[in-house]
């Protein structure tokens, strides 16, 4: 909350009245496999539509149904571009914990479990068995955290 304060004193203030389980990732629990806390989604249909927003019910359907079907045929030339086997998401992380897995340090510490030393004095303990690591990231969404998938590189495990 103090580098907030610093970073933002009306942050500060707002977050203040609320509650830190509605915020902070701490109180979240691990079955919402979701790691946003934006809705990003709803921002871009907002942004999208927002030369239809004055018009009529007809004419807005009509607009909103334009722009979607030229970002379908956007999105599908795309894909016919893509010449890999997973999406780009997934592909610019796997290159991102590859790098990051020949950069950083893996050490074995018995019954499953890796700390992981990233950069500068950075550590994180990765329970290949249980699937939990000290980021948080593995439980929130479900899918390994960078450091999970550079253990299971390094140590040769099934990342599935």
């Amino acid at each position: 909350m103090e580098r907030m304060r610093n970073a933002s004193e009306d942050a500060y203030k707002w977050l203040e009245d609320k509650e830190p389980k509605h915020w902070s990732r701490v109180f979240f629990k691990n079955p919402t496999l979701y790691d946003m806390l934006c809705n990003y989604i709803c921002e871009a249909f907002n942004s999208a539509i927002l030369n239809a927003r004055d018009k009529l019910v007809l004419t807005f359907i009509e607009m909103v149904r334009n722009y979607l079907m030229k970002r379908f045929m956007r999105k599908r030339a795309e894909l016919e571009r893509w010449n890999h086997e997973r999406c780009s998401k997934v592909f610019k992380f796997d290159e991102k914990v590859k790098l990051e897995s020949n950069i950083c340090r893996s050490d074995y510490c018995g019954n499953y479990k890796y700390q992981f030393q990233g950069h500068g004095d950075k550590q994180y303990v990765v329970d290949i068995e249980n699937k939990p690591c000290t980021c948080s990231k593995w439980q929130l969404t479900g899918i390994p955290c960078i450091h999970g998938m550079s253990v299971m590189l390094n140590f040769n495990c099934n990342p599935i």
